[in-house]
């Protein structure tokens, strides 16, 4: 069991530094969003194991262990692998929706994650959006350049460098998806943010510009 735990915690790492890597270039992008927190979840969970104080393996065989000494270790194990997990990332399922003439807004995932970034911040806020255009129109909307500001009072630019293509031009009957990235300059625990308000713009015809509307929403857990 100690080899493989070493073998996870080896590739876990691994894996974590390539998607970090994945993260700074558009296509390798979107693998980098879901490497990172699942590498991150093994290689604590292996780094929590292998970190445990080891045992004598003679007074283990002649001792008999009862089962109520098992459980609390195991208990202990989990609440240290949790901790780490909360100390580092913090990921929230949300429900809002907003139709608009025909197209439909929506945002069901917030995640912040405490990593340095080349930027100099400490850290990102993750907003997944879905965009349905279901109108006969083509729309322009530009959540990946909006504005997100936190309960923590800090007002953040969305970066569009590290977003994924999920603004500009949205024809007729094209549905997209993605994650909006918003730098954090500071962040001490990303347990902190309890609640965000974002700003973006929507054209529901891409050739009238003066038919806009400013999407002004707040998302709480």
């Amino acid at each position: 069991m100690i080899l493989f735990m070493g073998f996870l915690t080896i590739f876990s790492t691994i894996g974590f530094v390539i998607g970090l890597i994945y993260l700074f270039f558009r296509k390798t992008r979107k693998k980098g969003y879901w490497l990172v927190p699942i590498t991150l979840i093994f290689g604590i969970i292996g780094f929590s194991y292998m970190s445990r104080p080891v045992e004598g393996t003679d007074d283990t065989e002649e001792q008999p262990v009862s089962s109520t000494s098992i459980e609390p270790s195991s208990s202990n194990i989990q609440d240290e692998s949790d901790q780490s997990e909360d100390e580092s990332a913090a990921h929230h399922n949300v429900n809002w929706s907003e139709r608009v003439q025909g197209t439909t807004f929506k945002i069901d995932q917030v995640s912040i994650v405490k990593e340095a970034l080349d930027s100099g911040a400490e850290g990102a806020i993750a907003v997944h959006f879905v965009i349905d255009n279901e109108s006969k129109k083509d729309i322009s909307t530009f959540p990946n350049q909006g504005t997100l500001l936190t309960n923590t009072k800090e007002q953040i630019d969305a970066s569009l460098s590290l977003s994924e293509d999920i603004g500009g031009e949205i024809m007729s009957g094209a549905k997209k998806e993605g994650y909006v990235l918003y730098p954090i300059k500071k962040l001490k625990d990303p347990n902190e943010i309890k609640s965000v308000r974002i700003k973006w713009d929507f054209w529901p015809d891409k050739d009238v510009t003066t038919n806009v509307k400013d999407f002004d929403i707040n998302l709480t857990w």
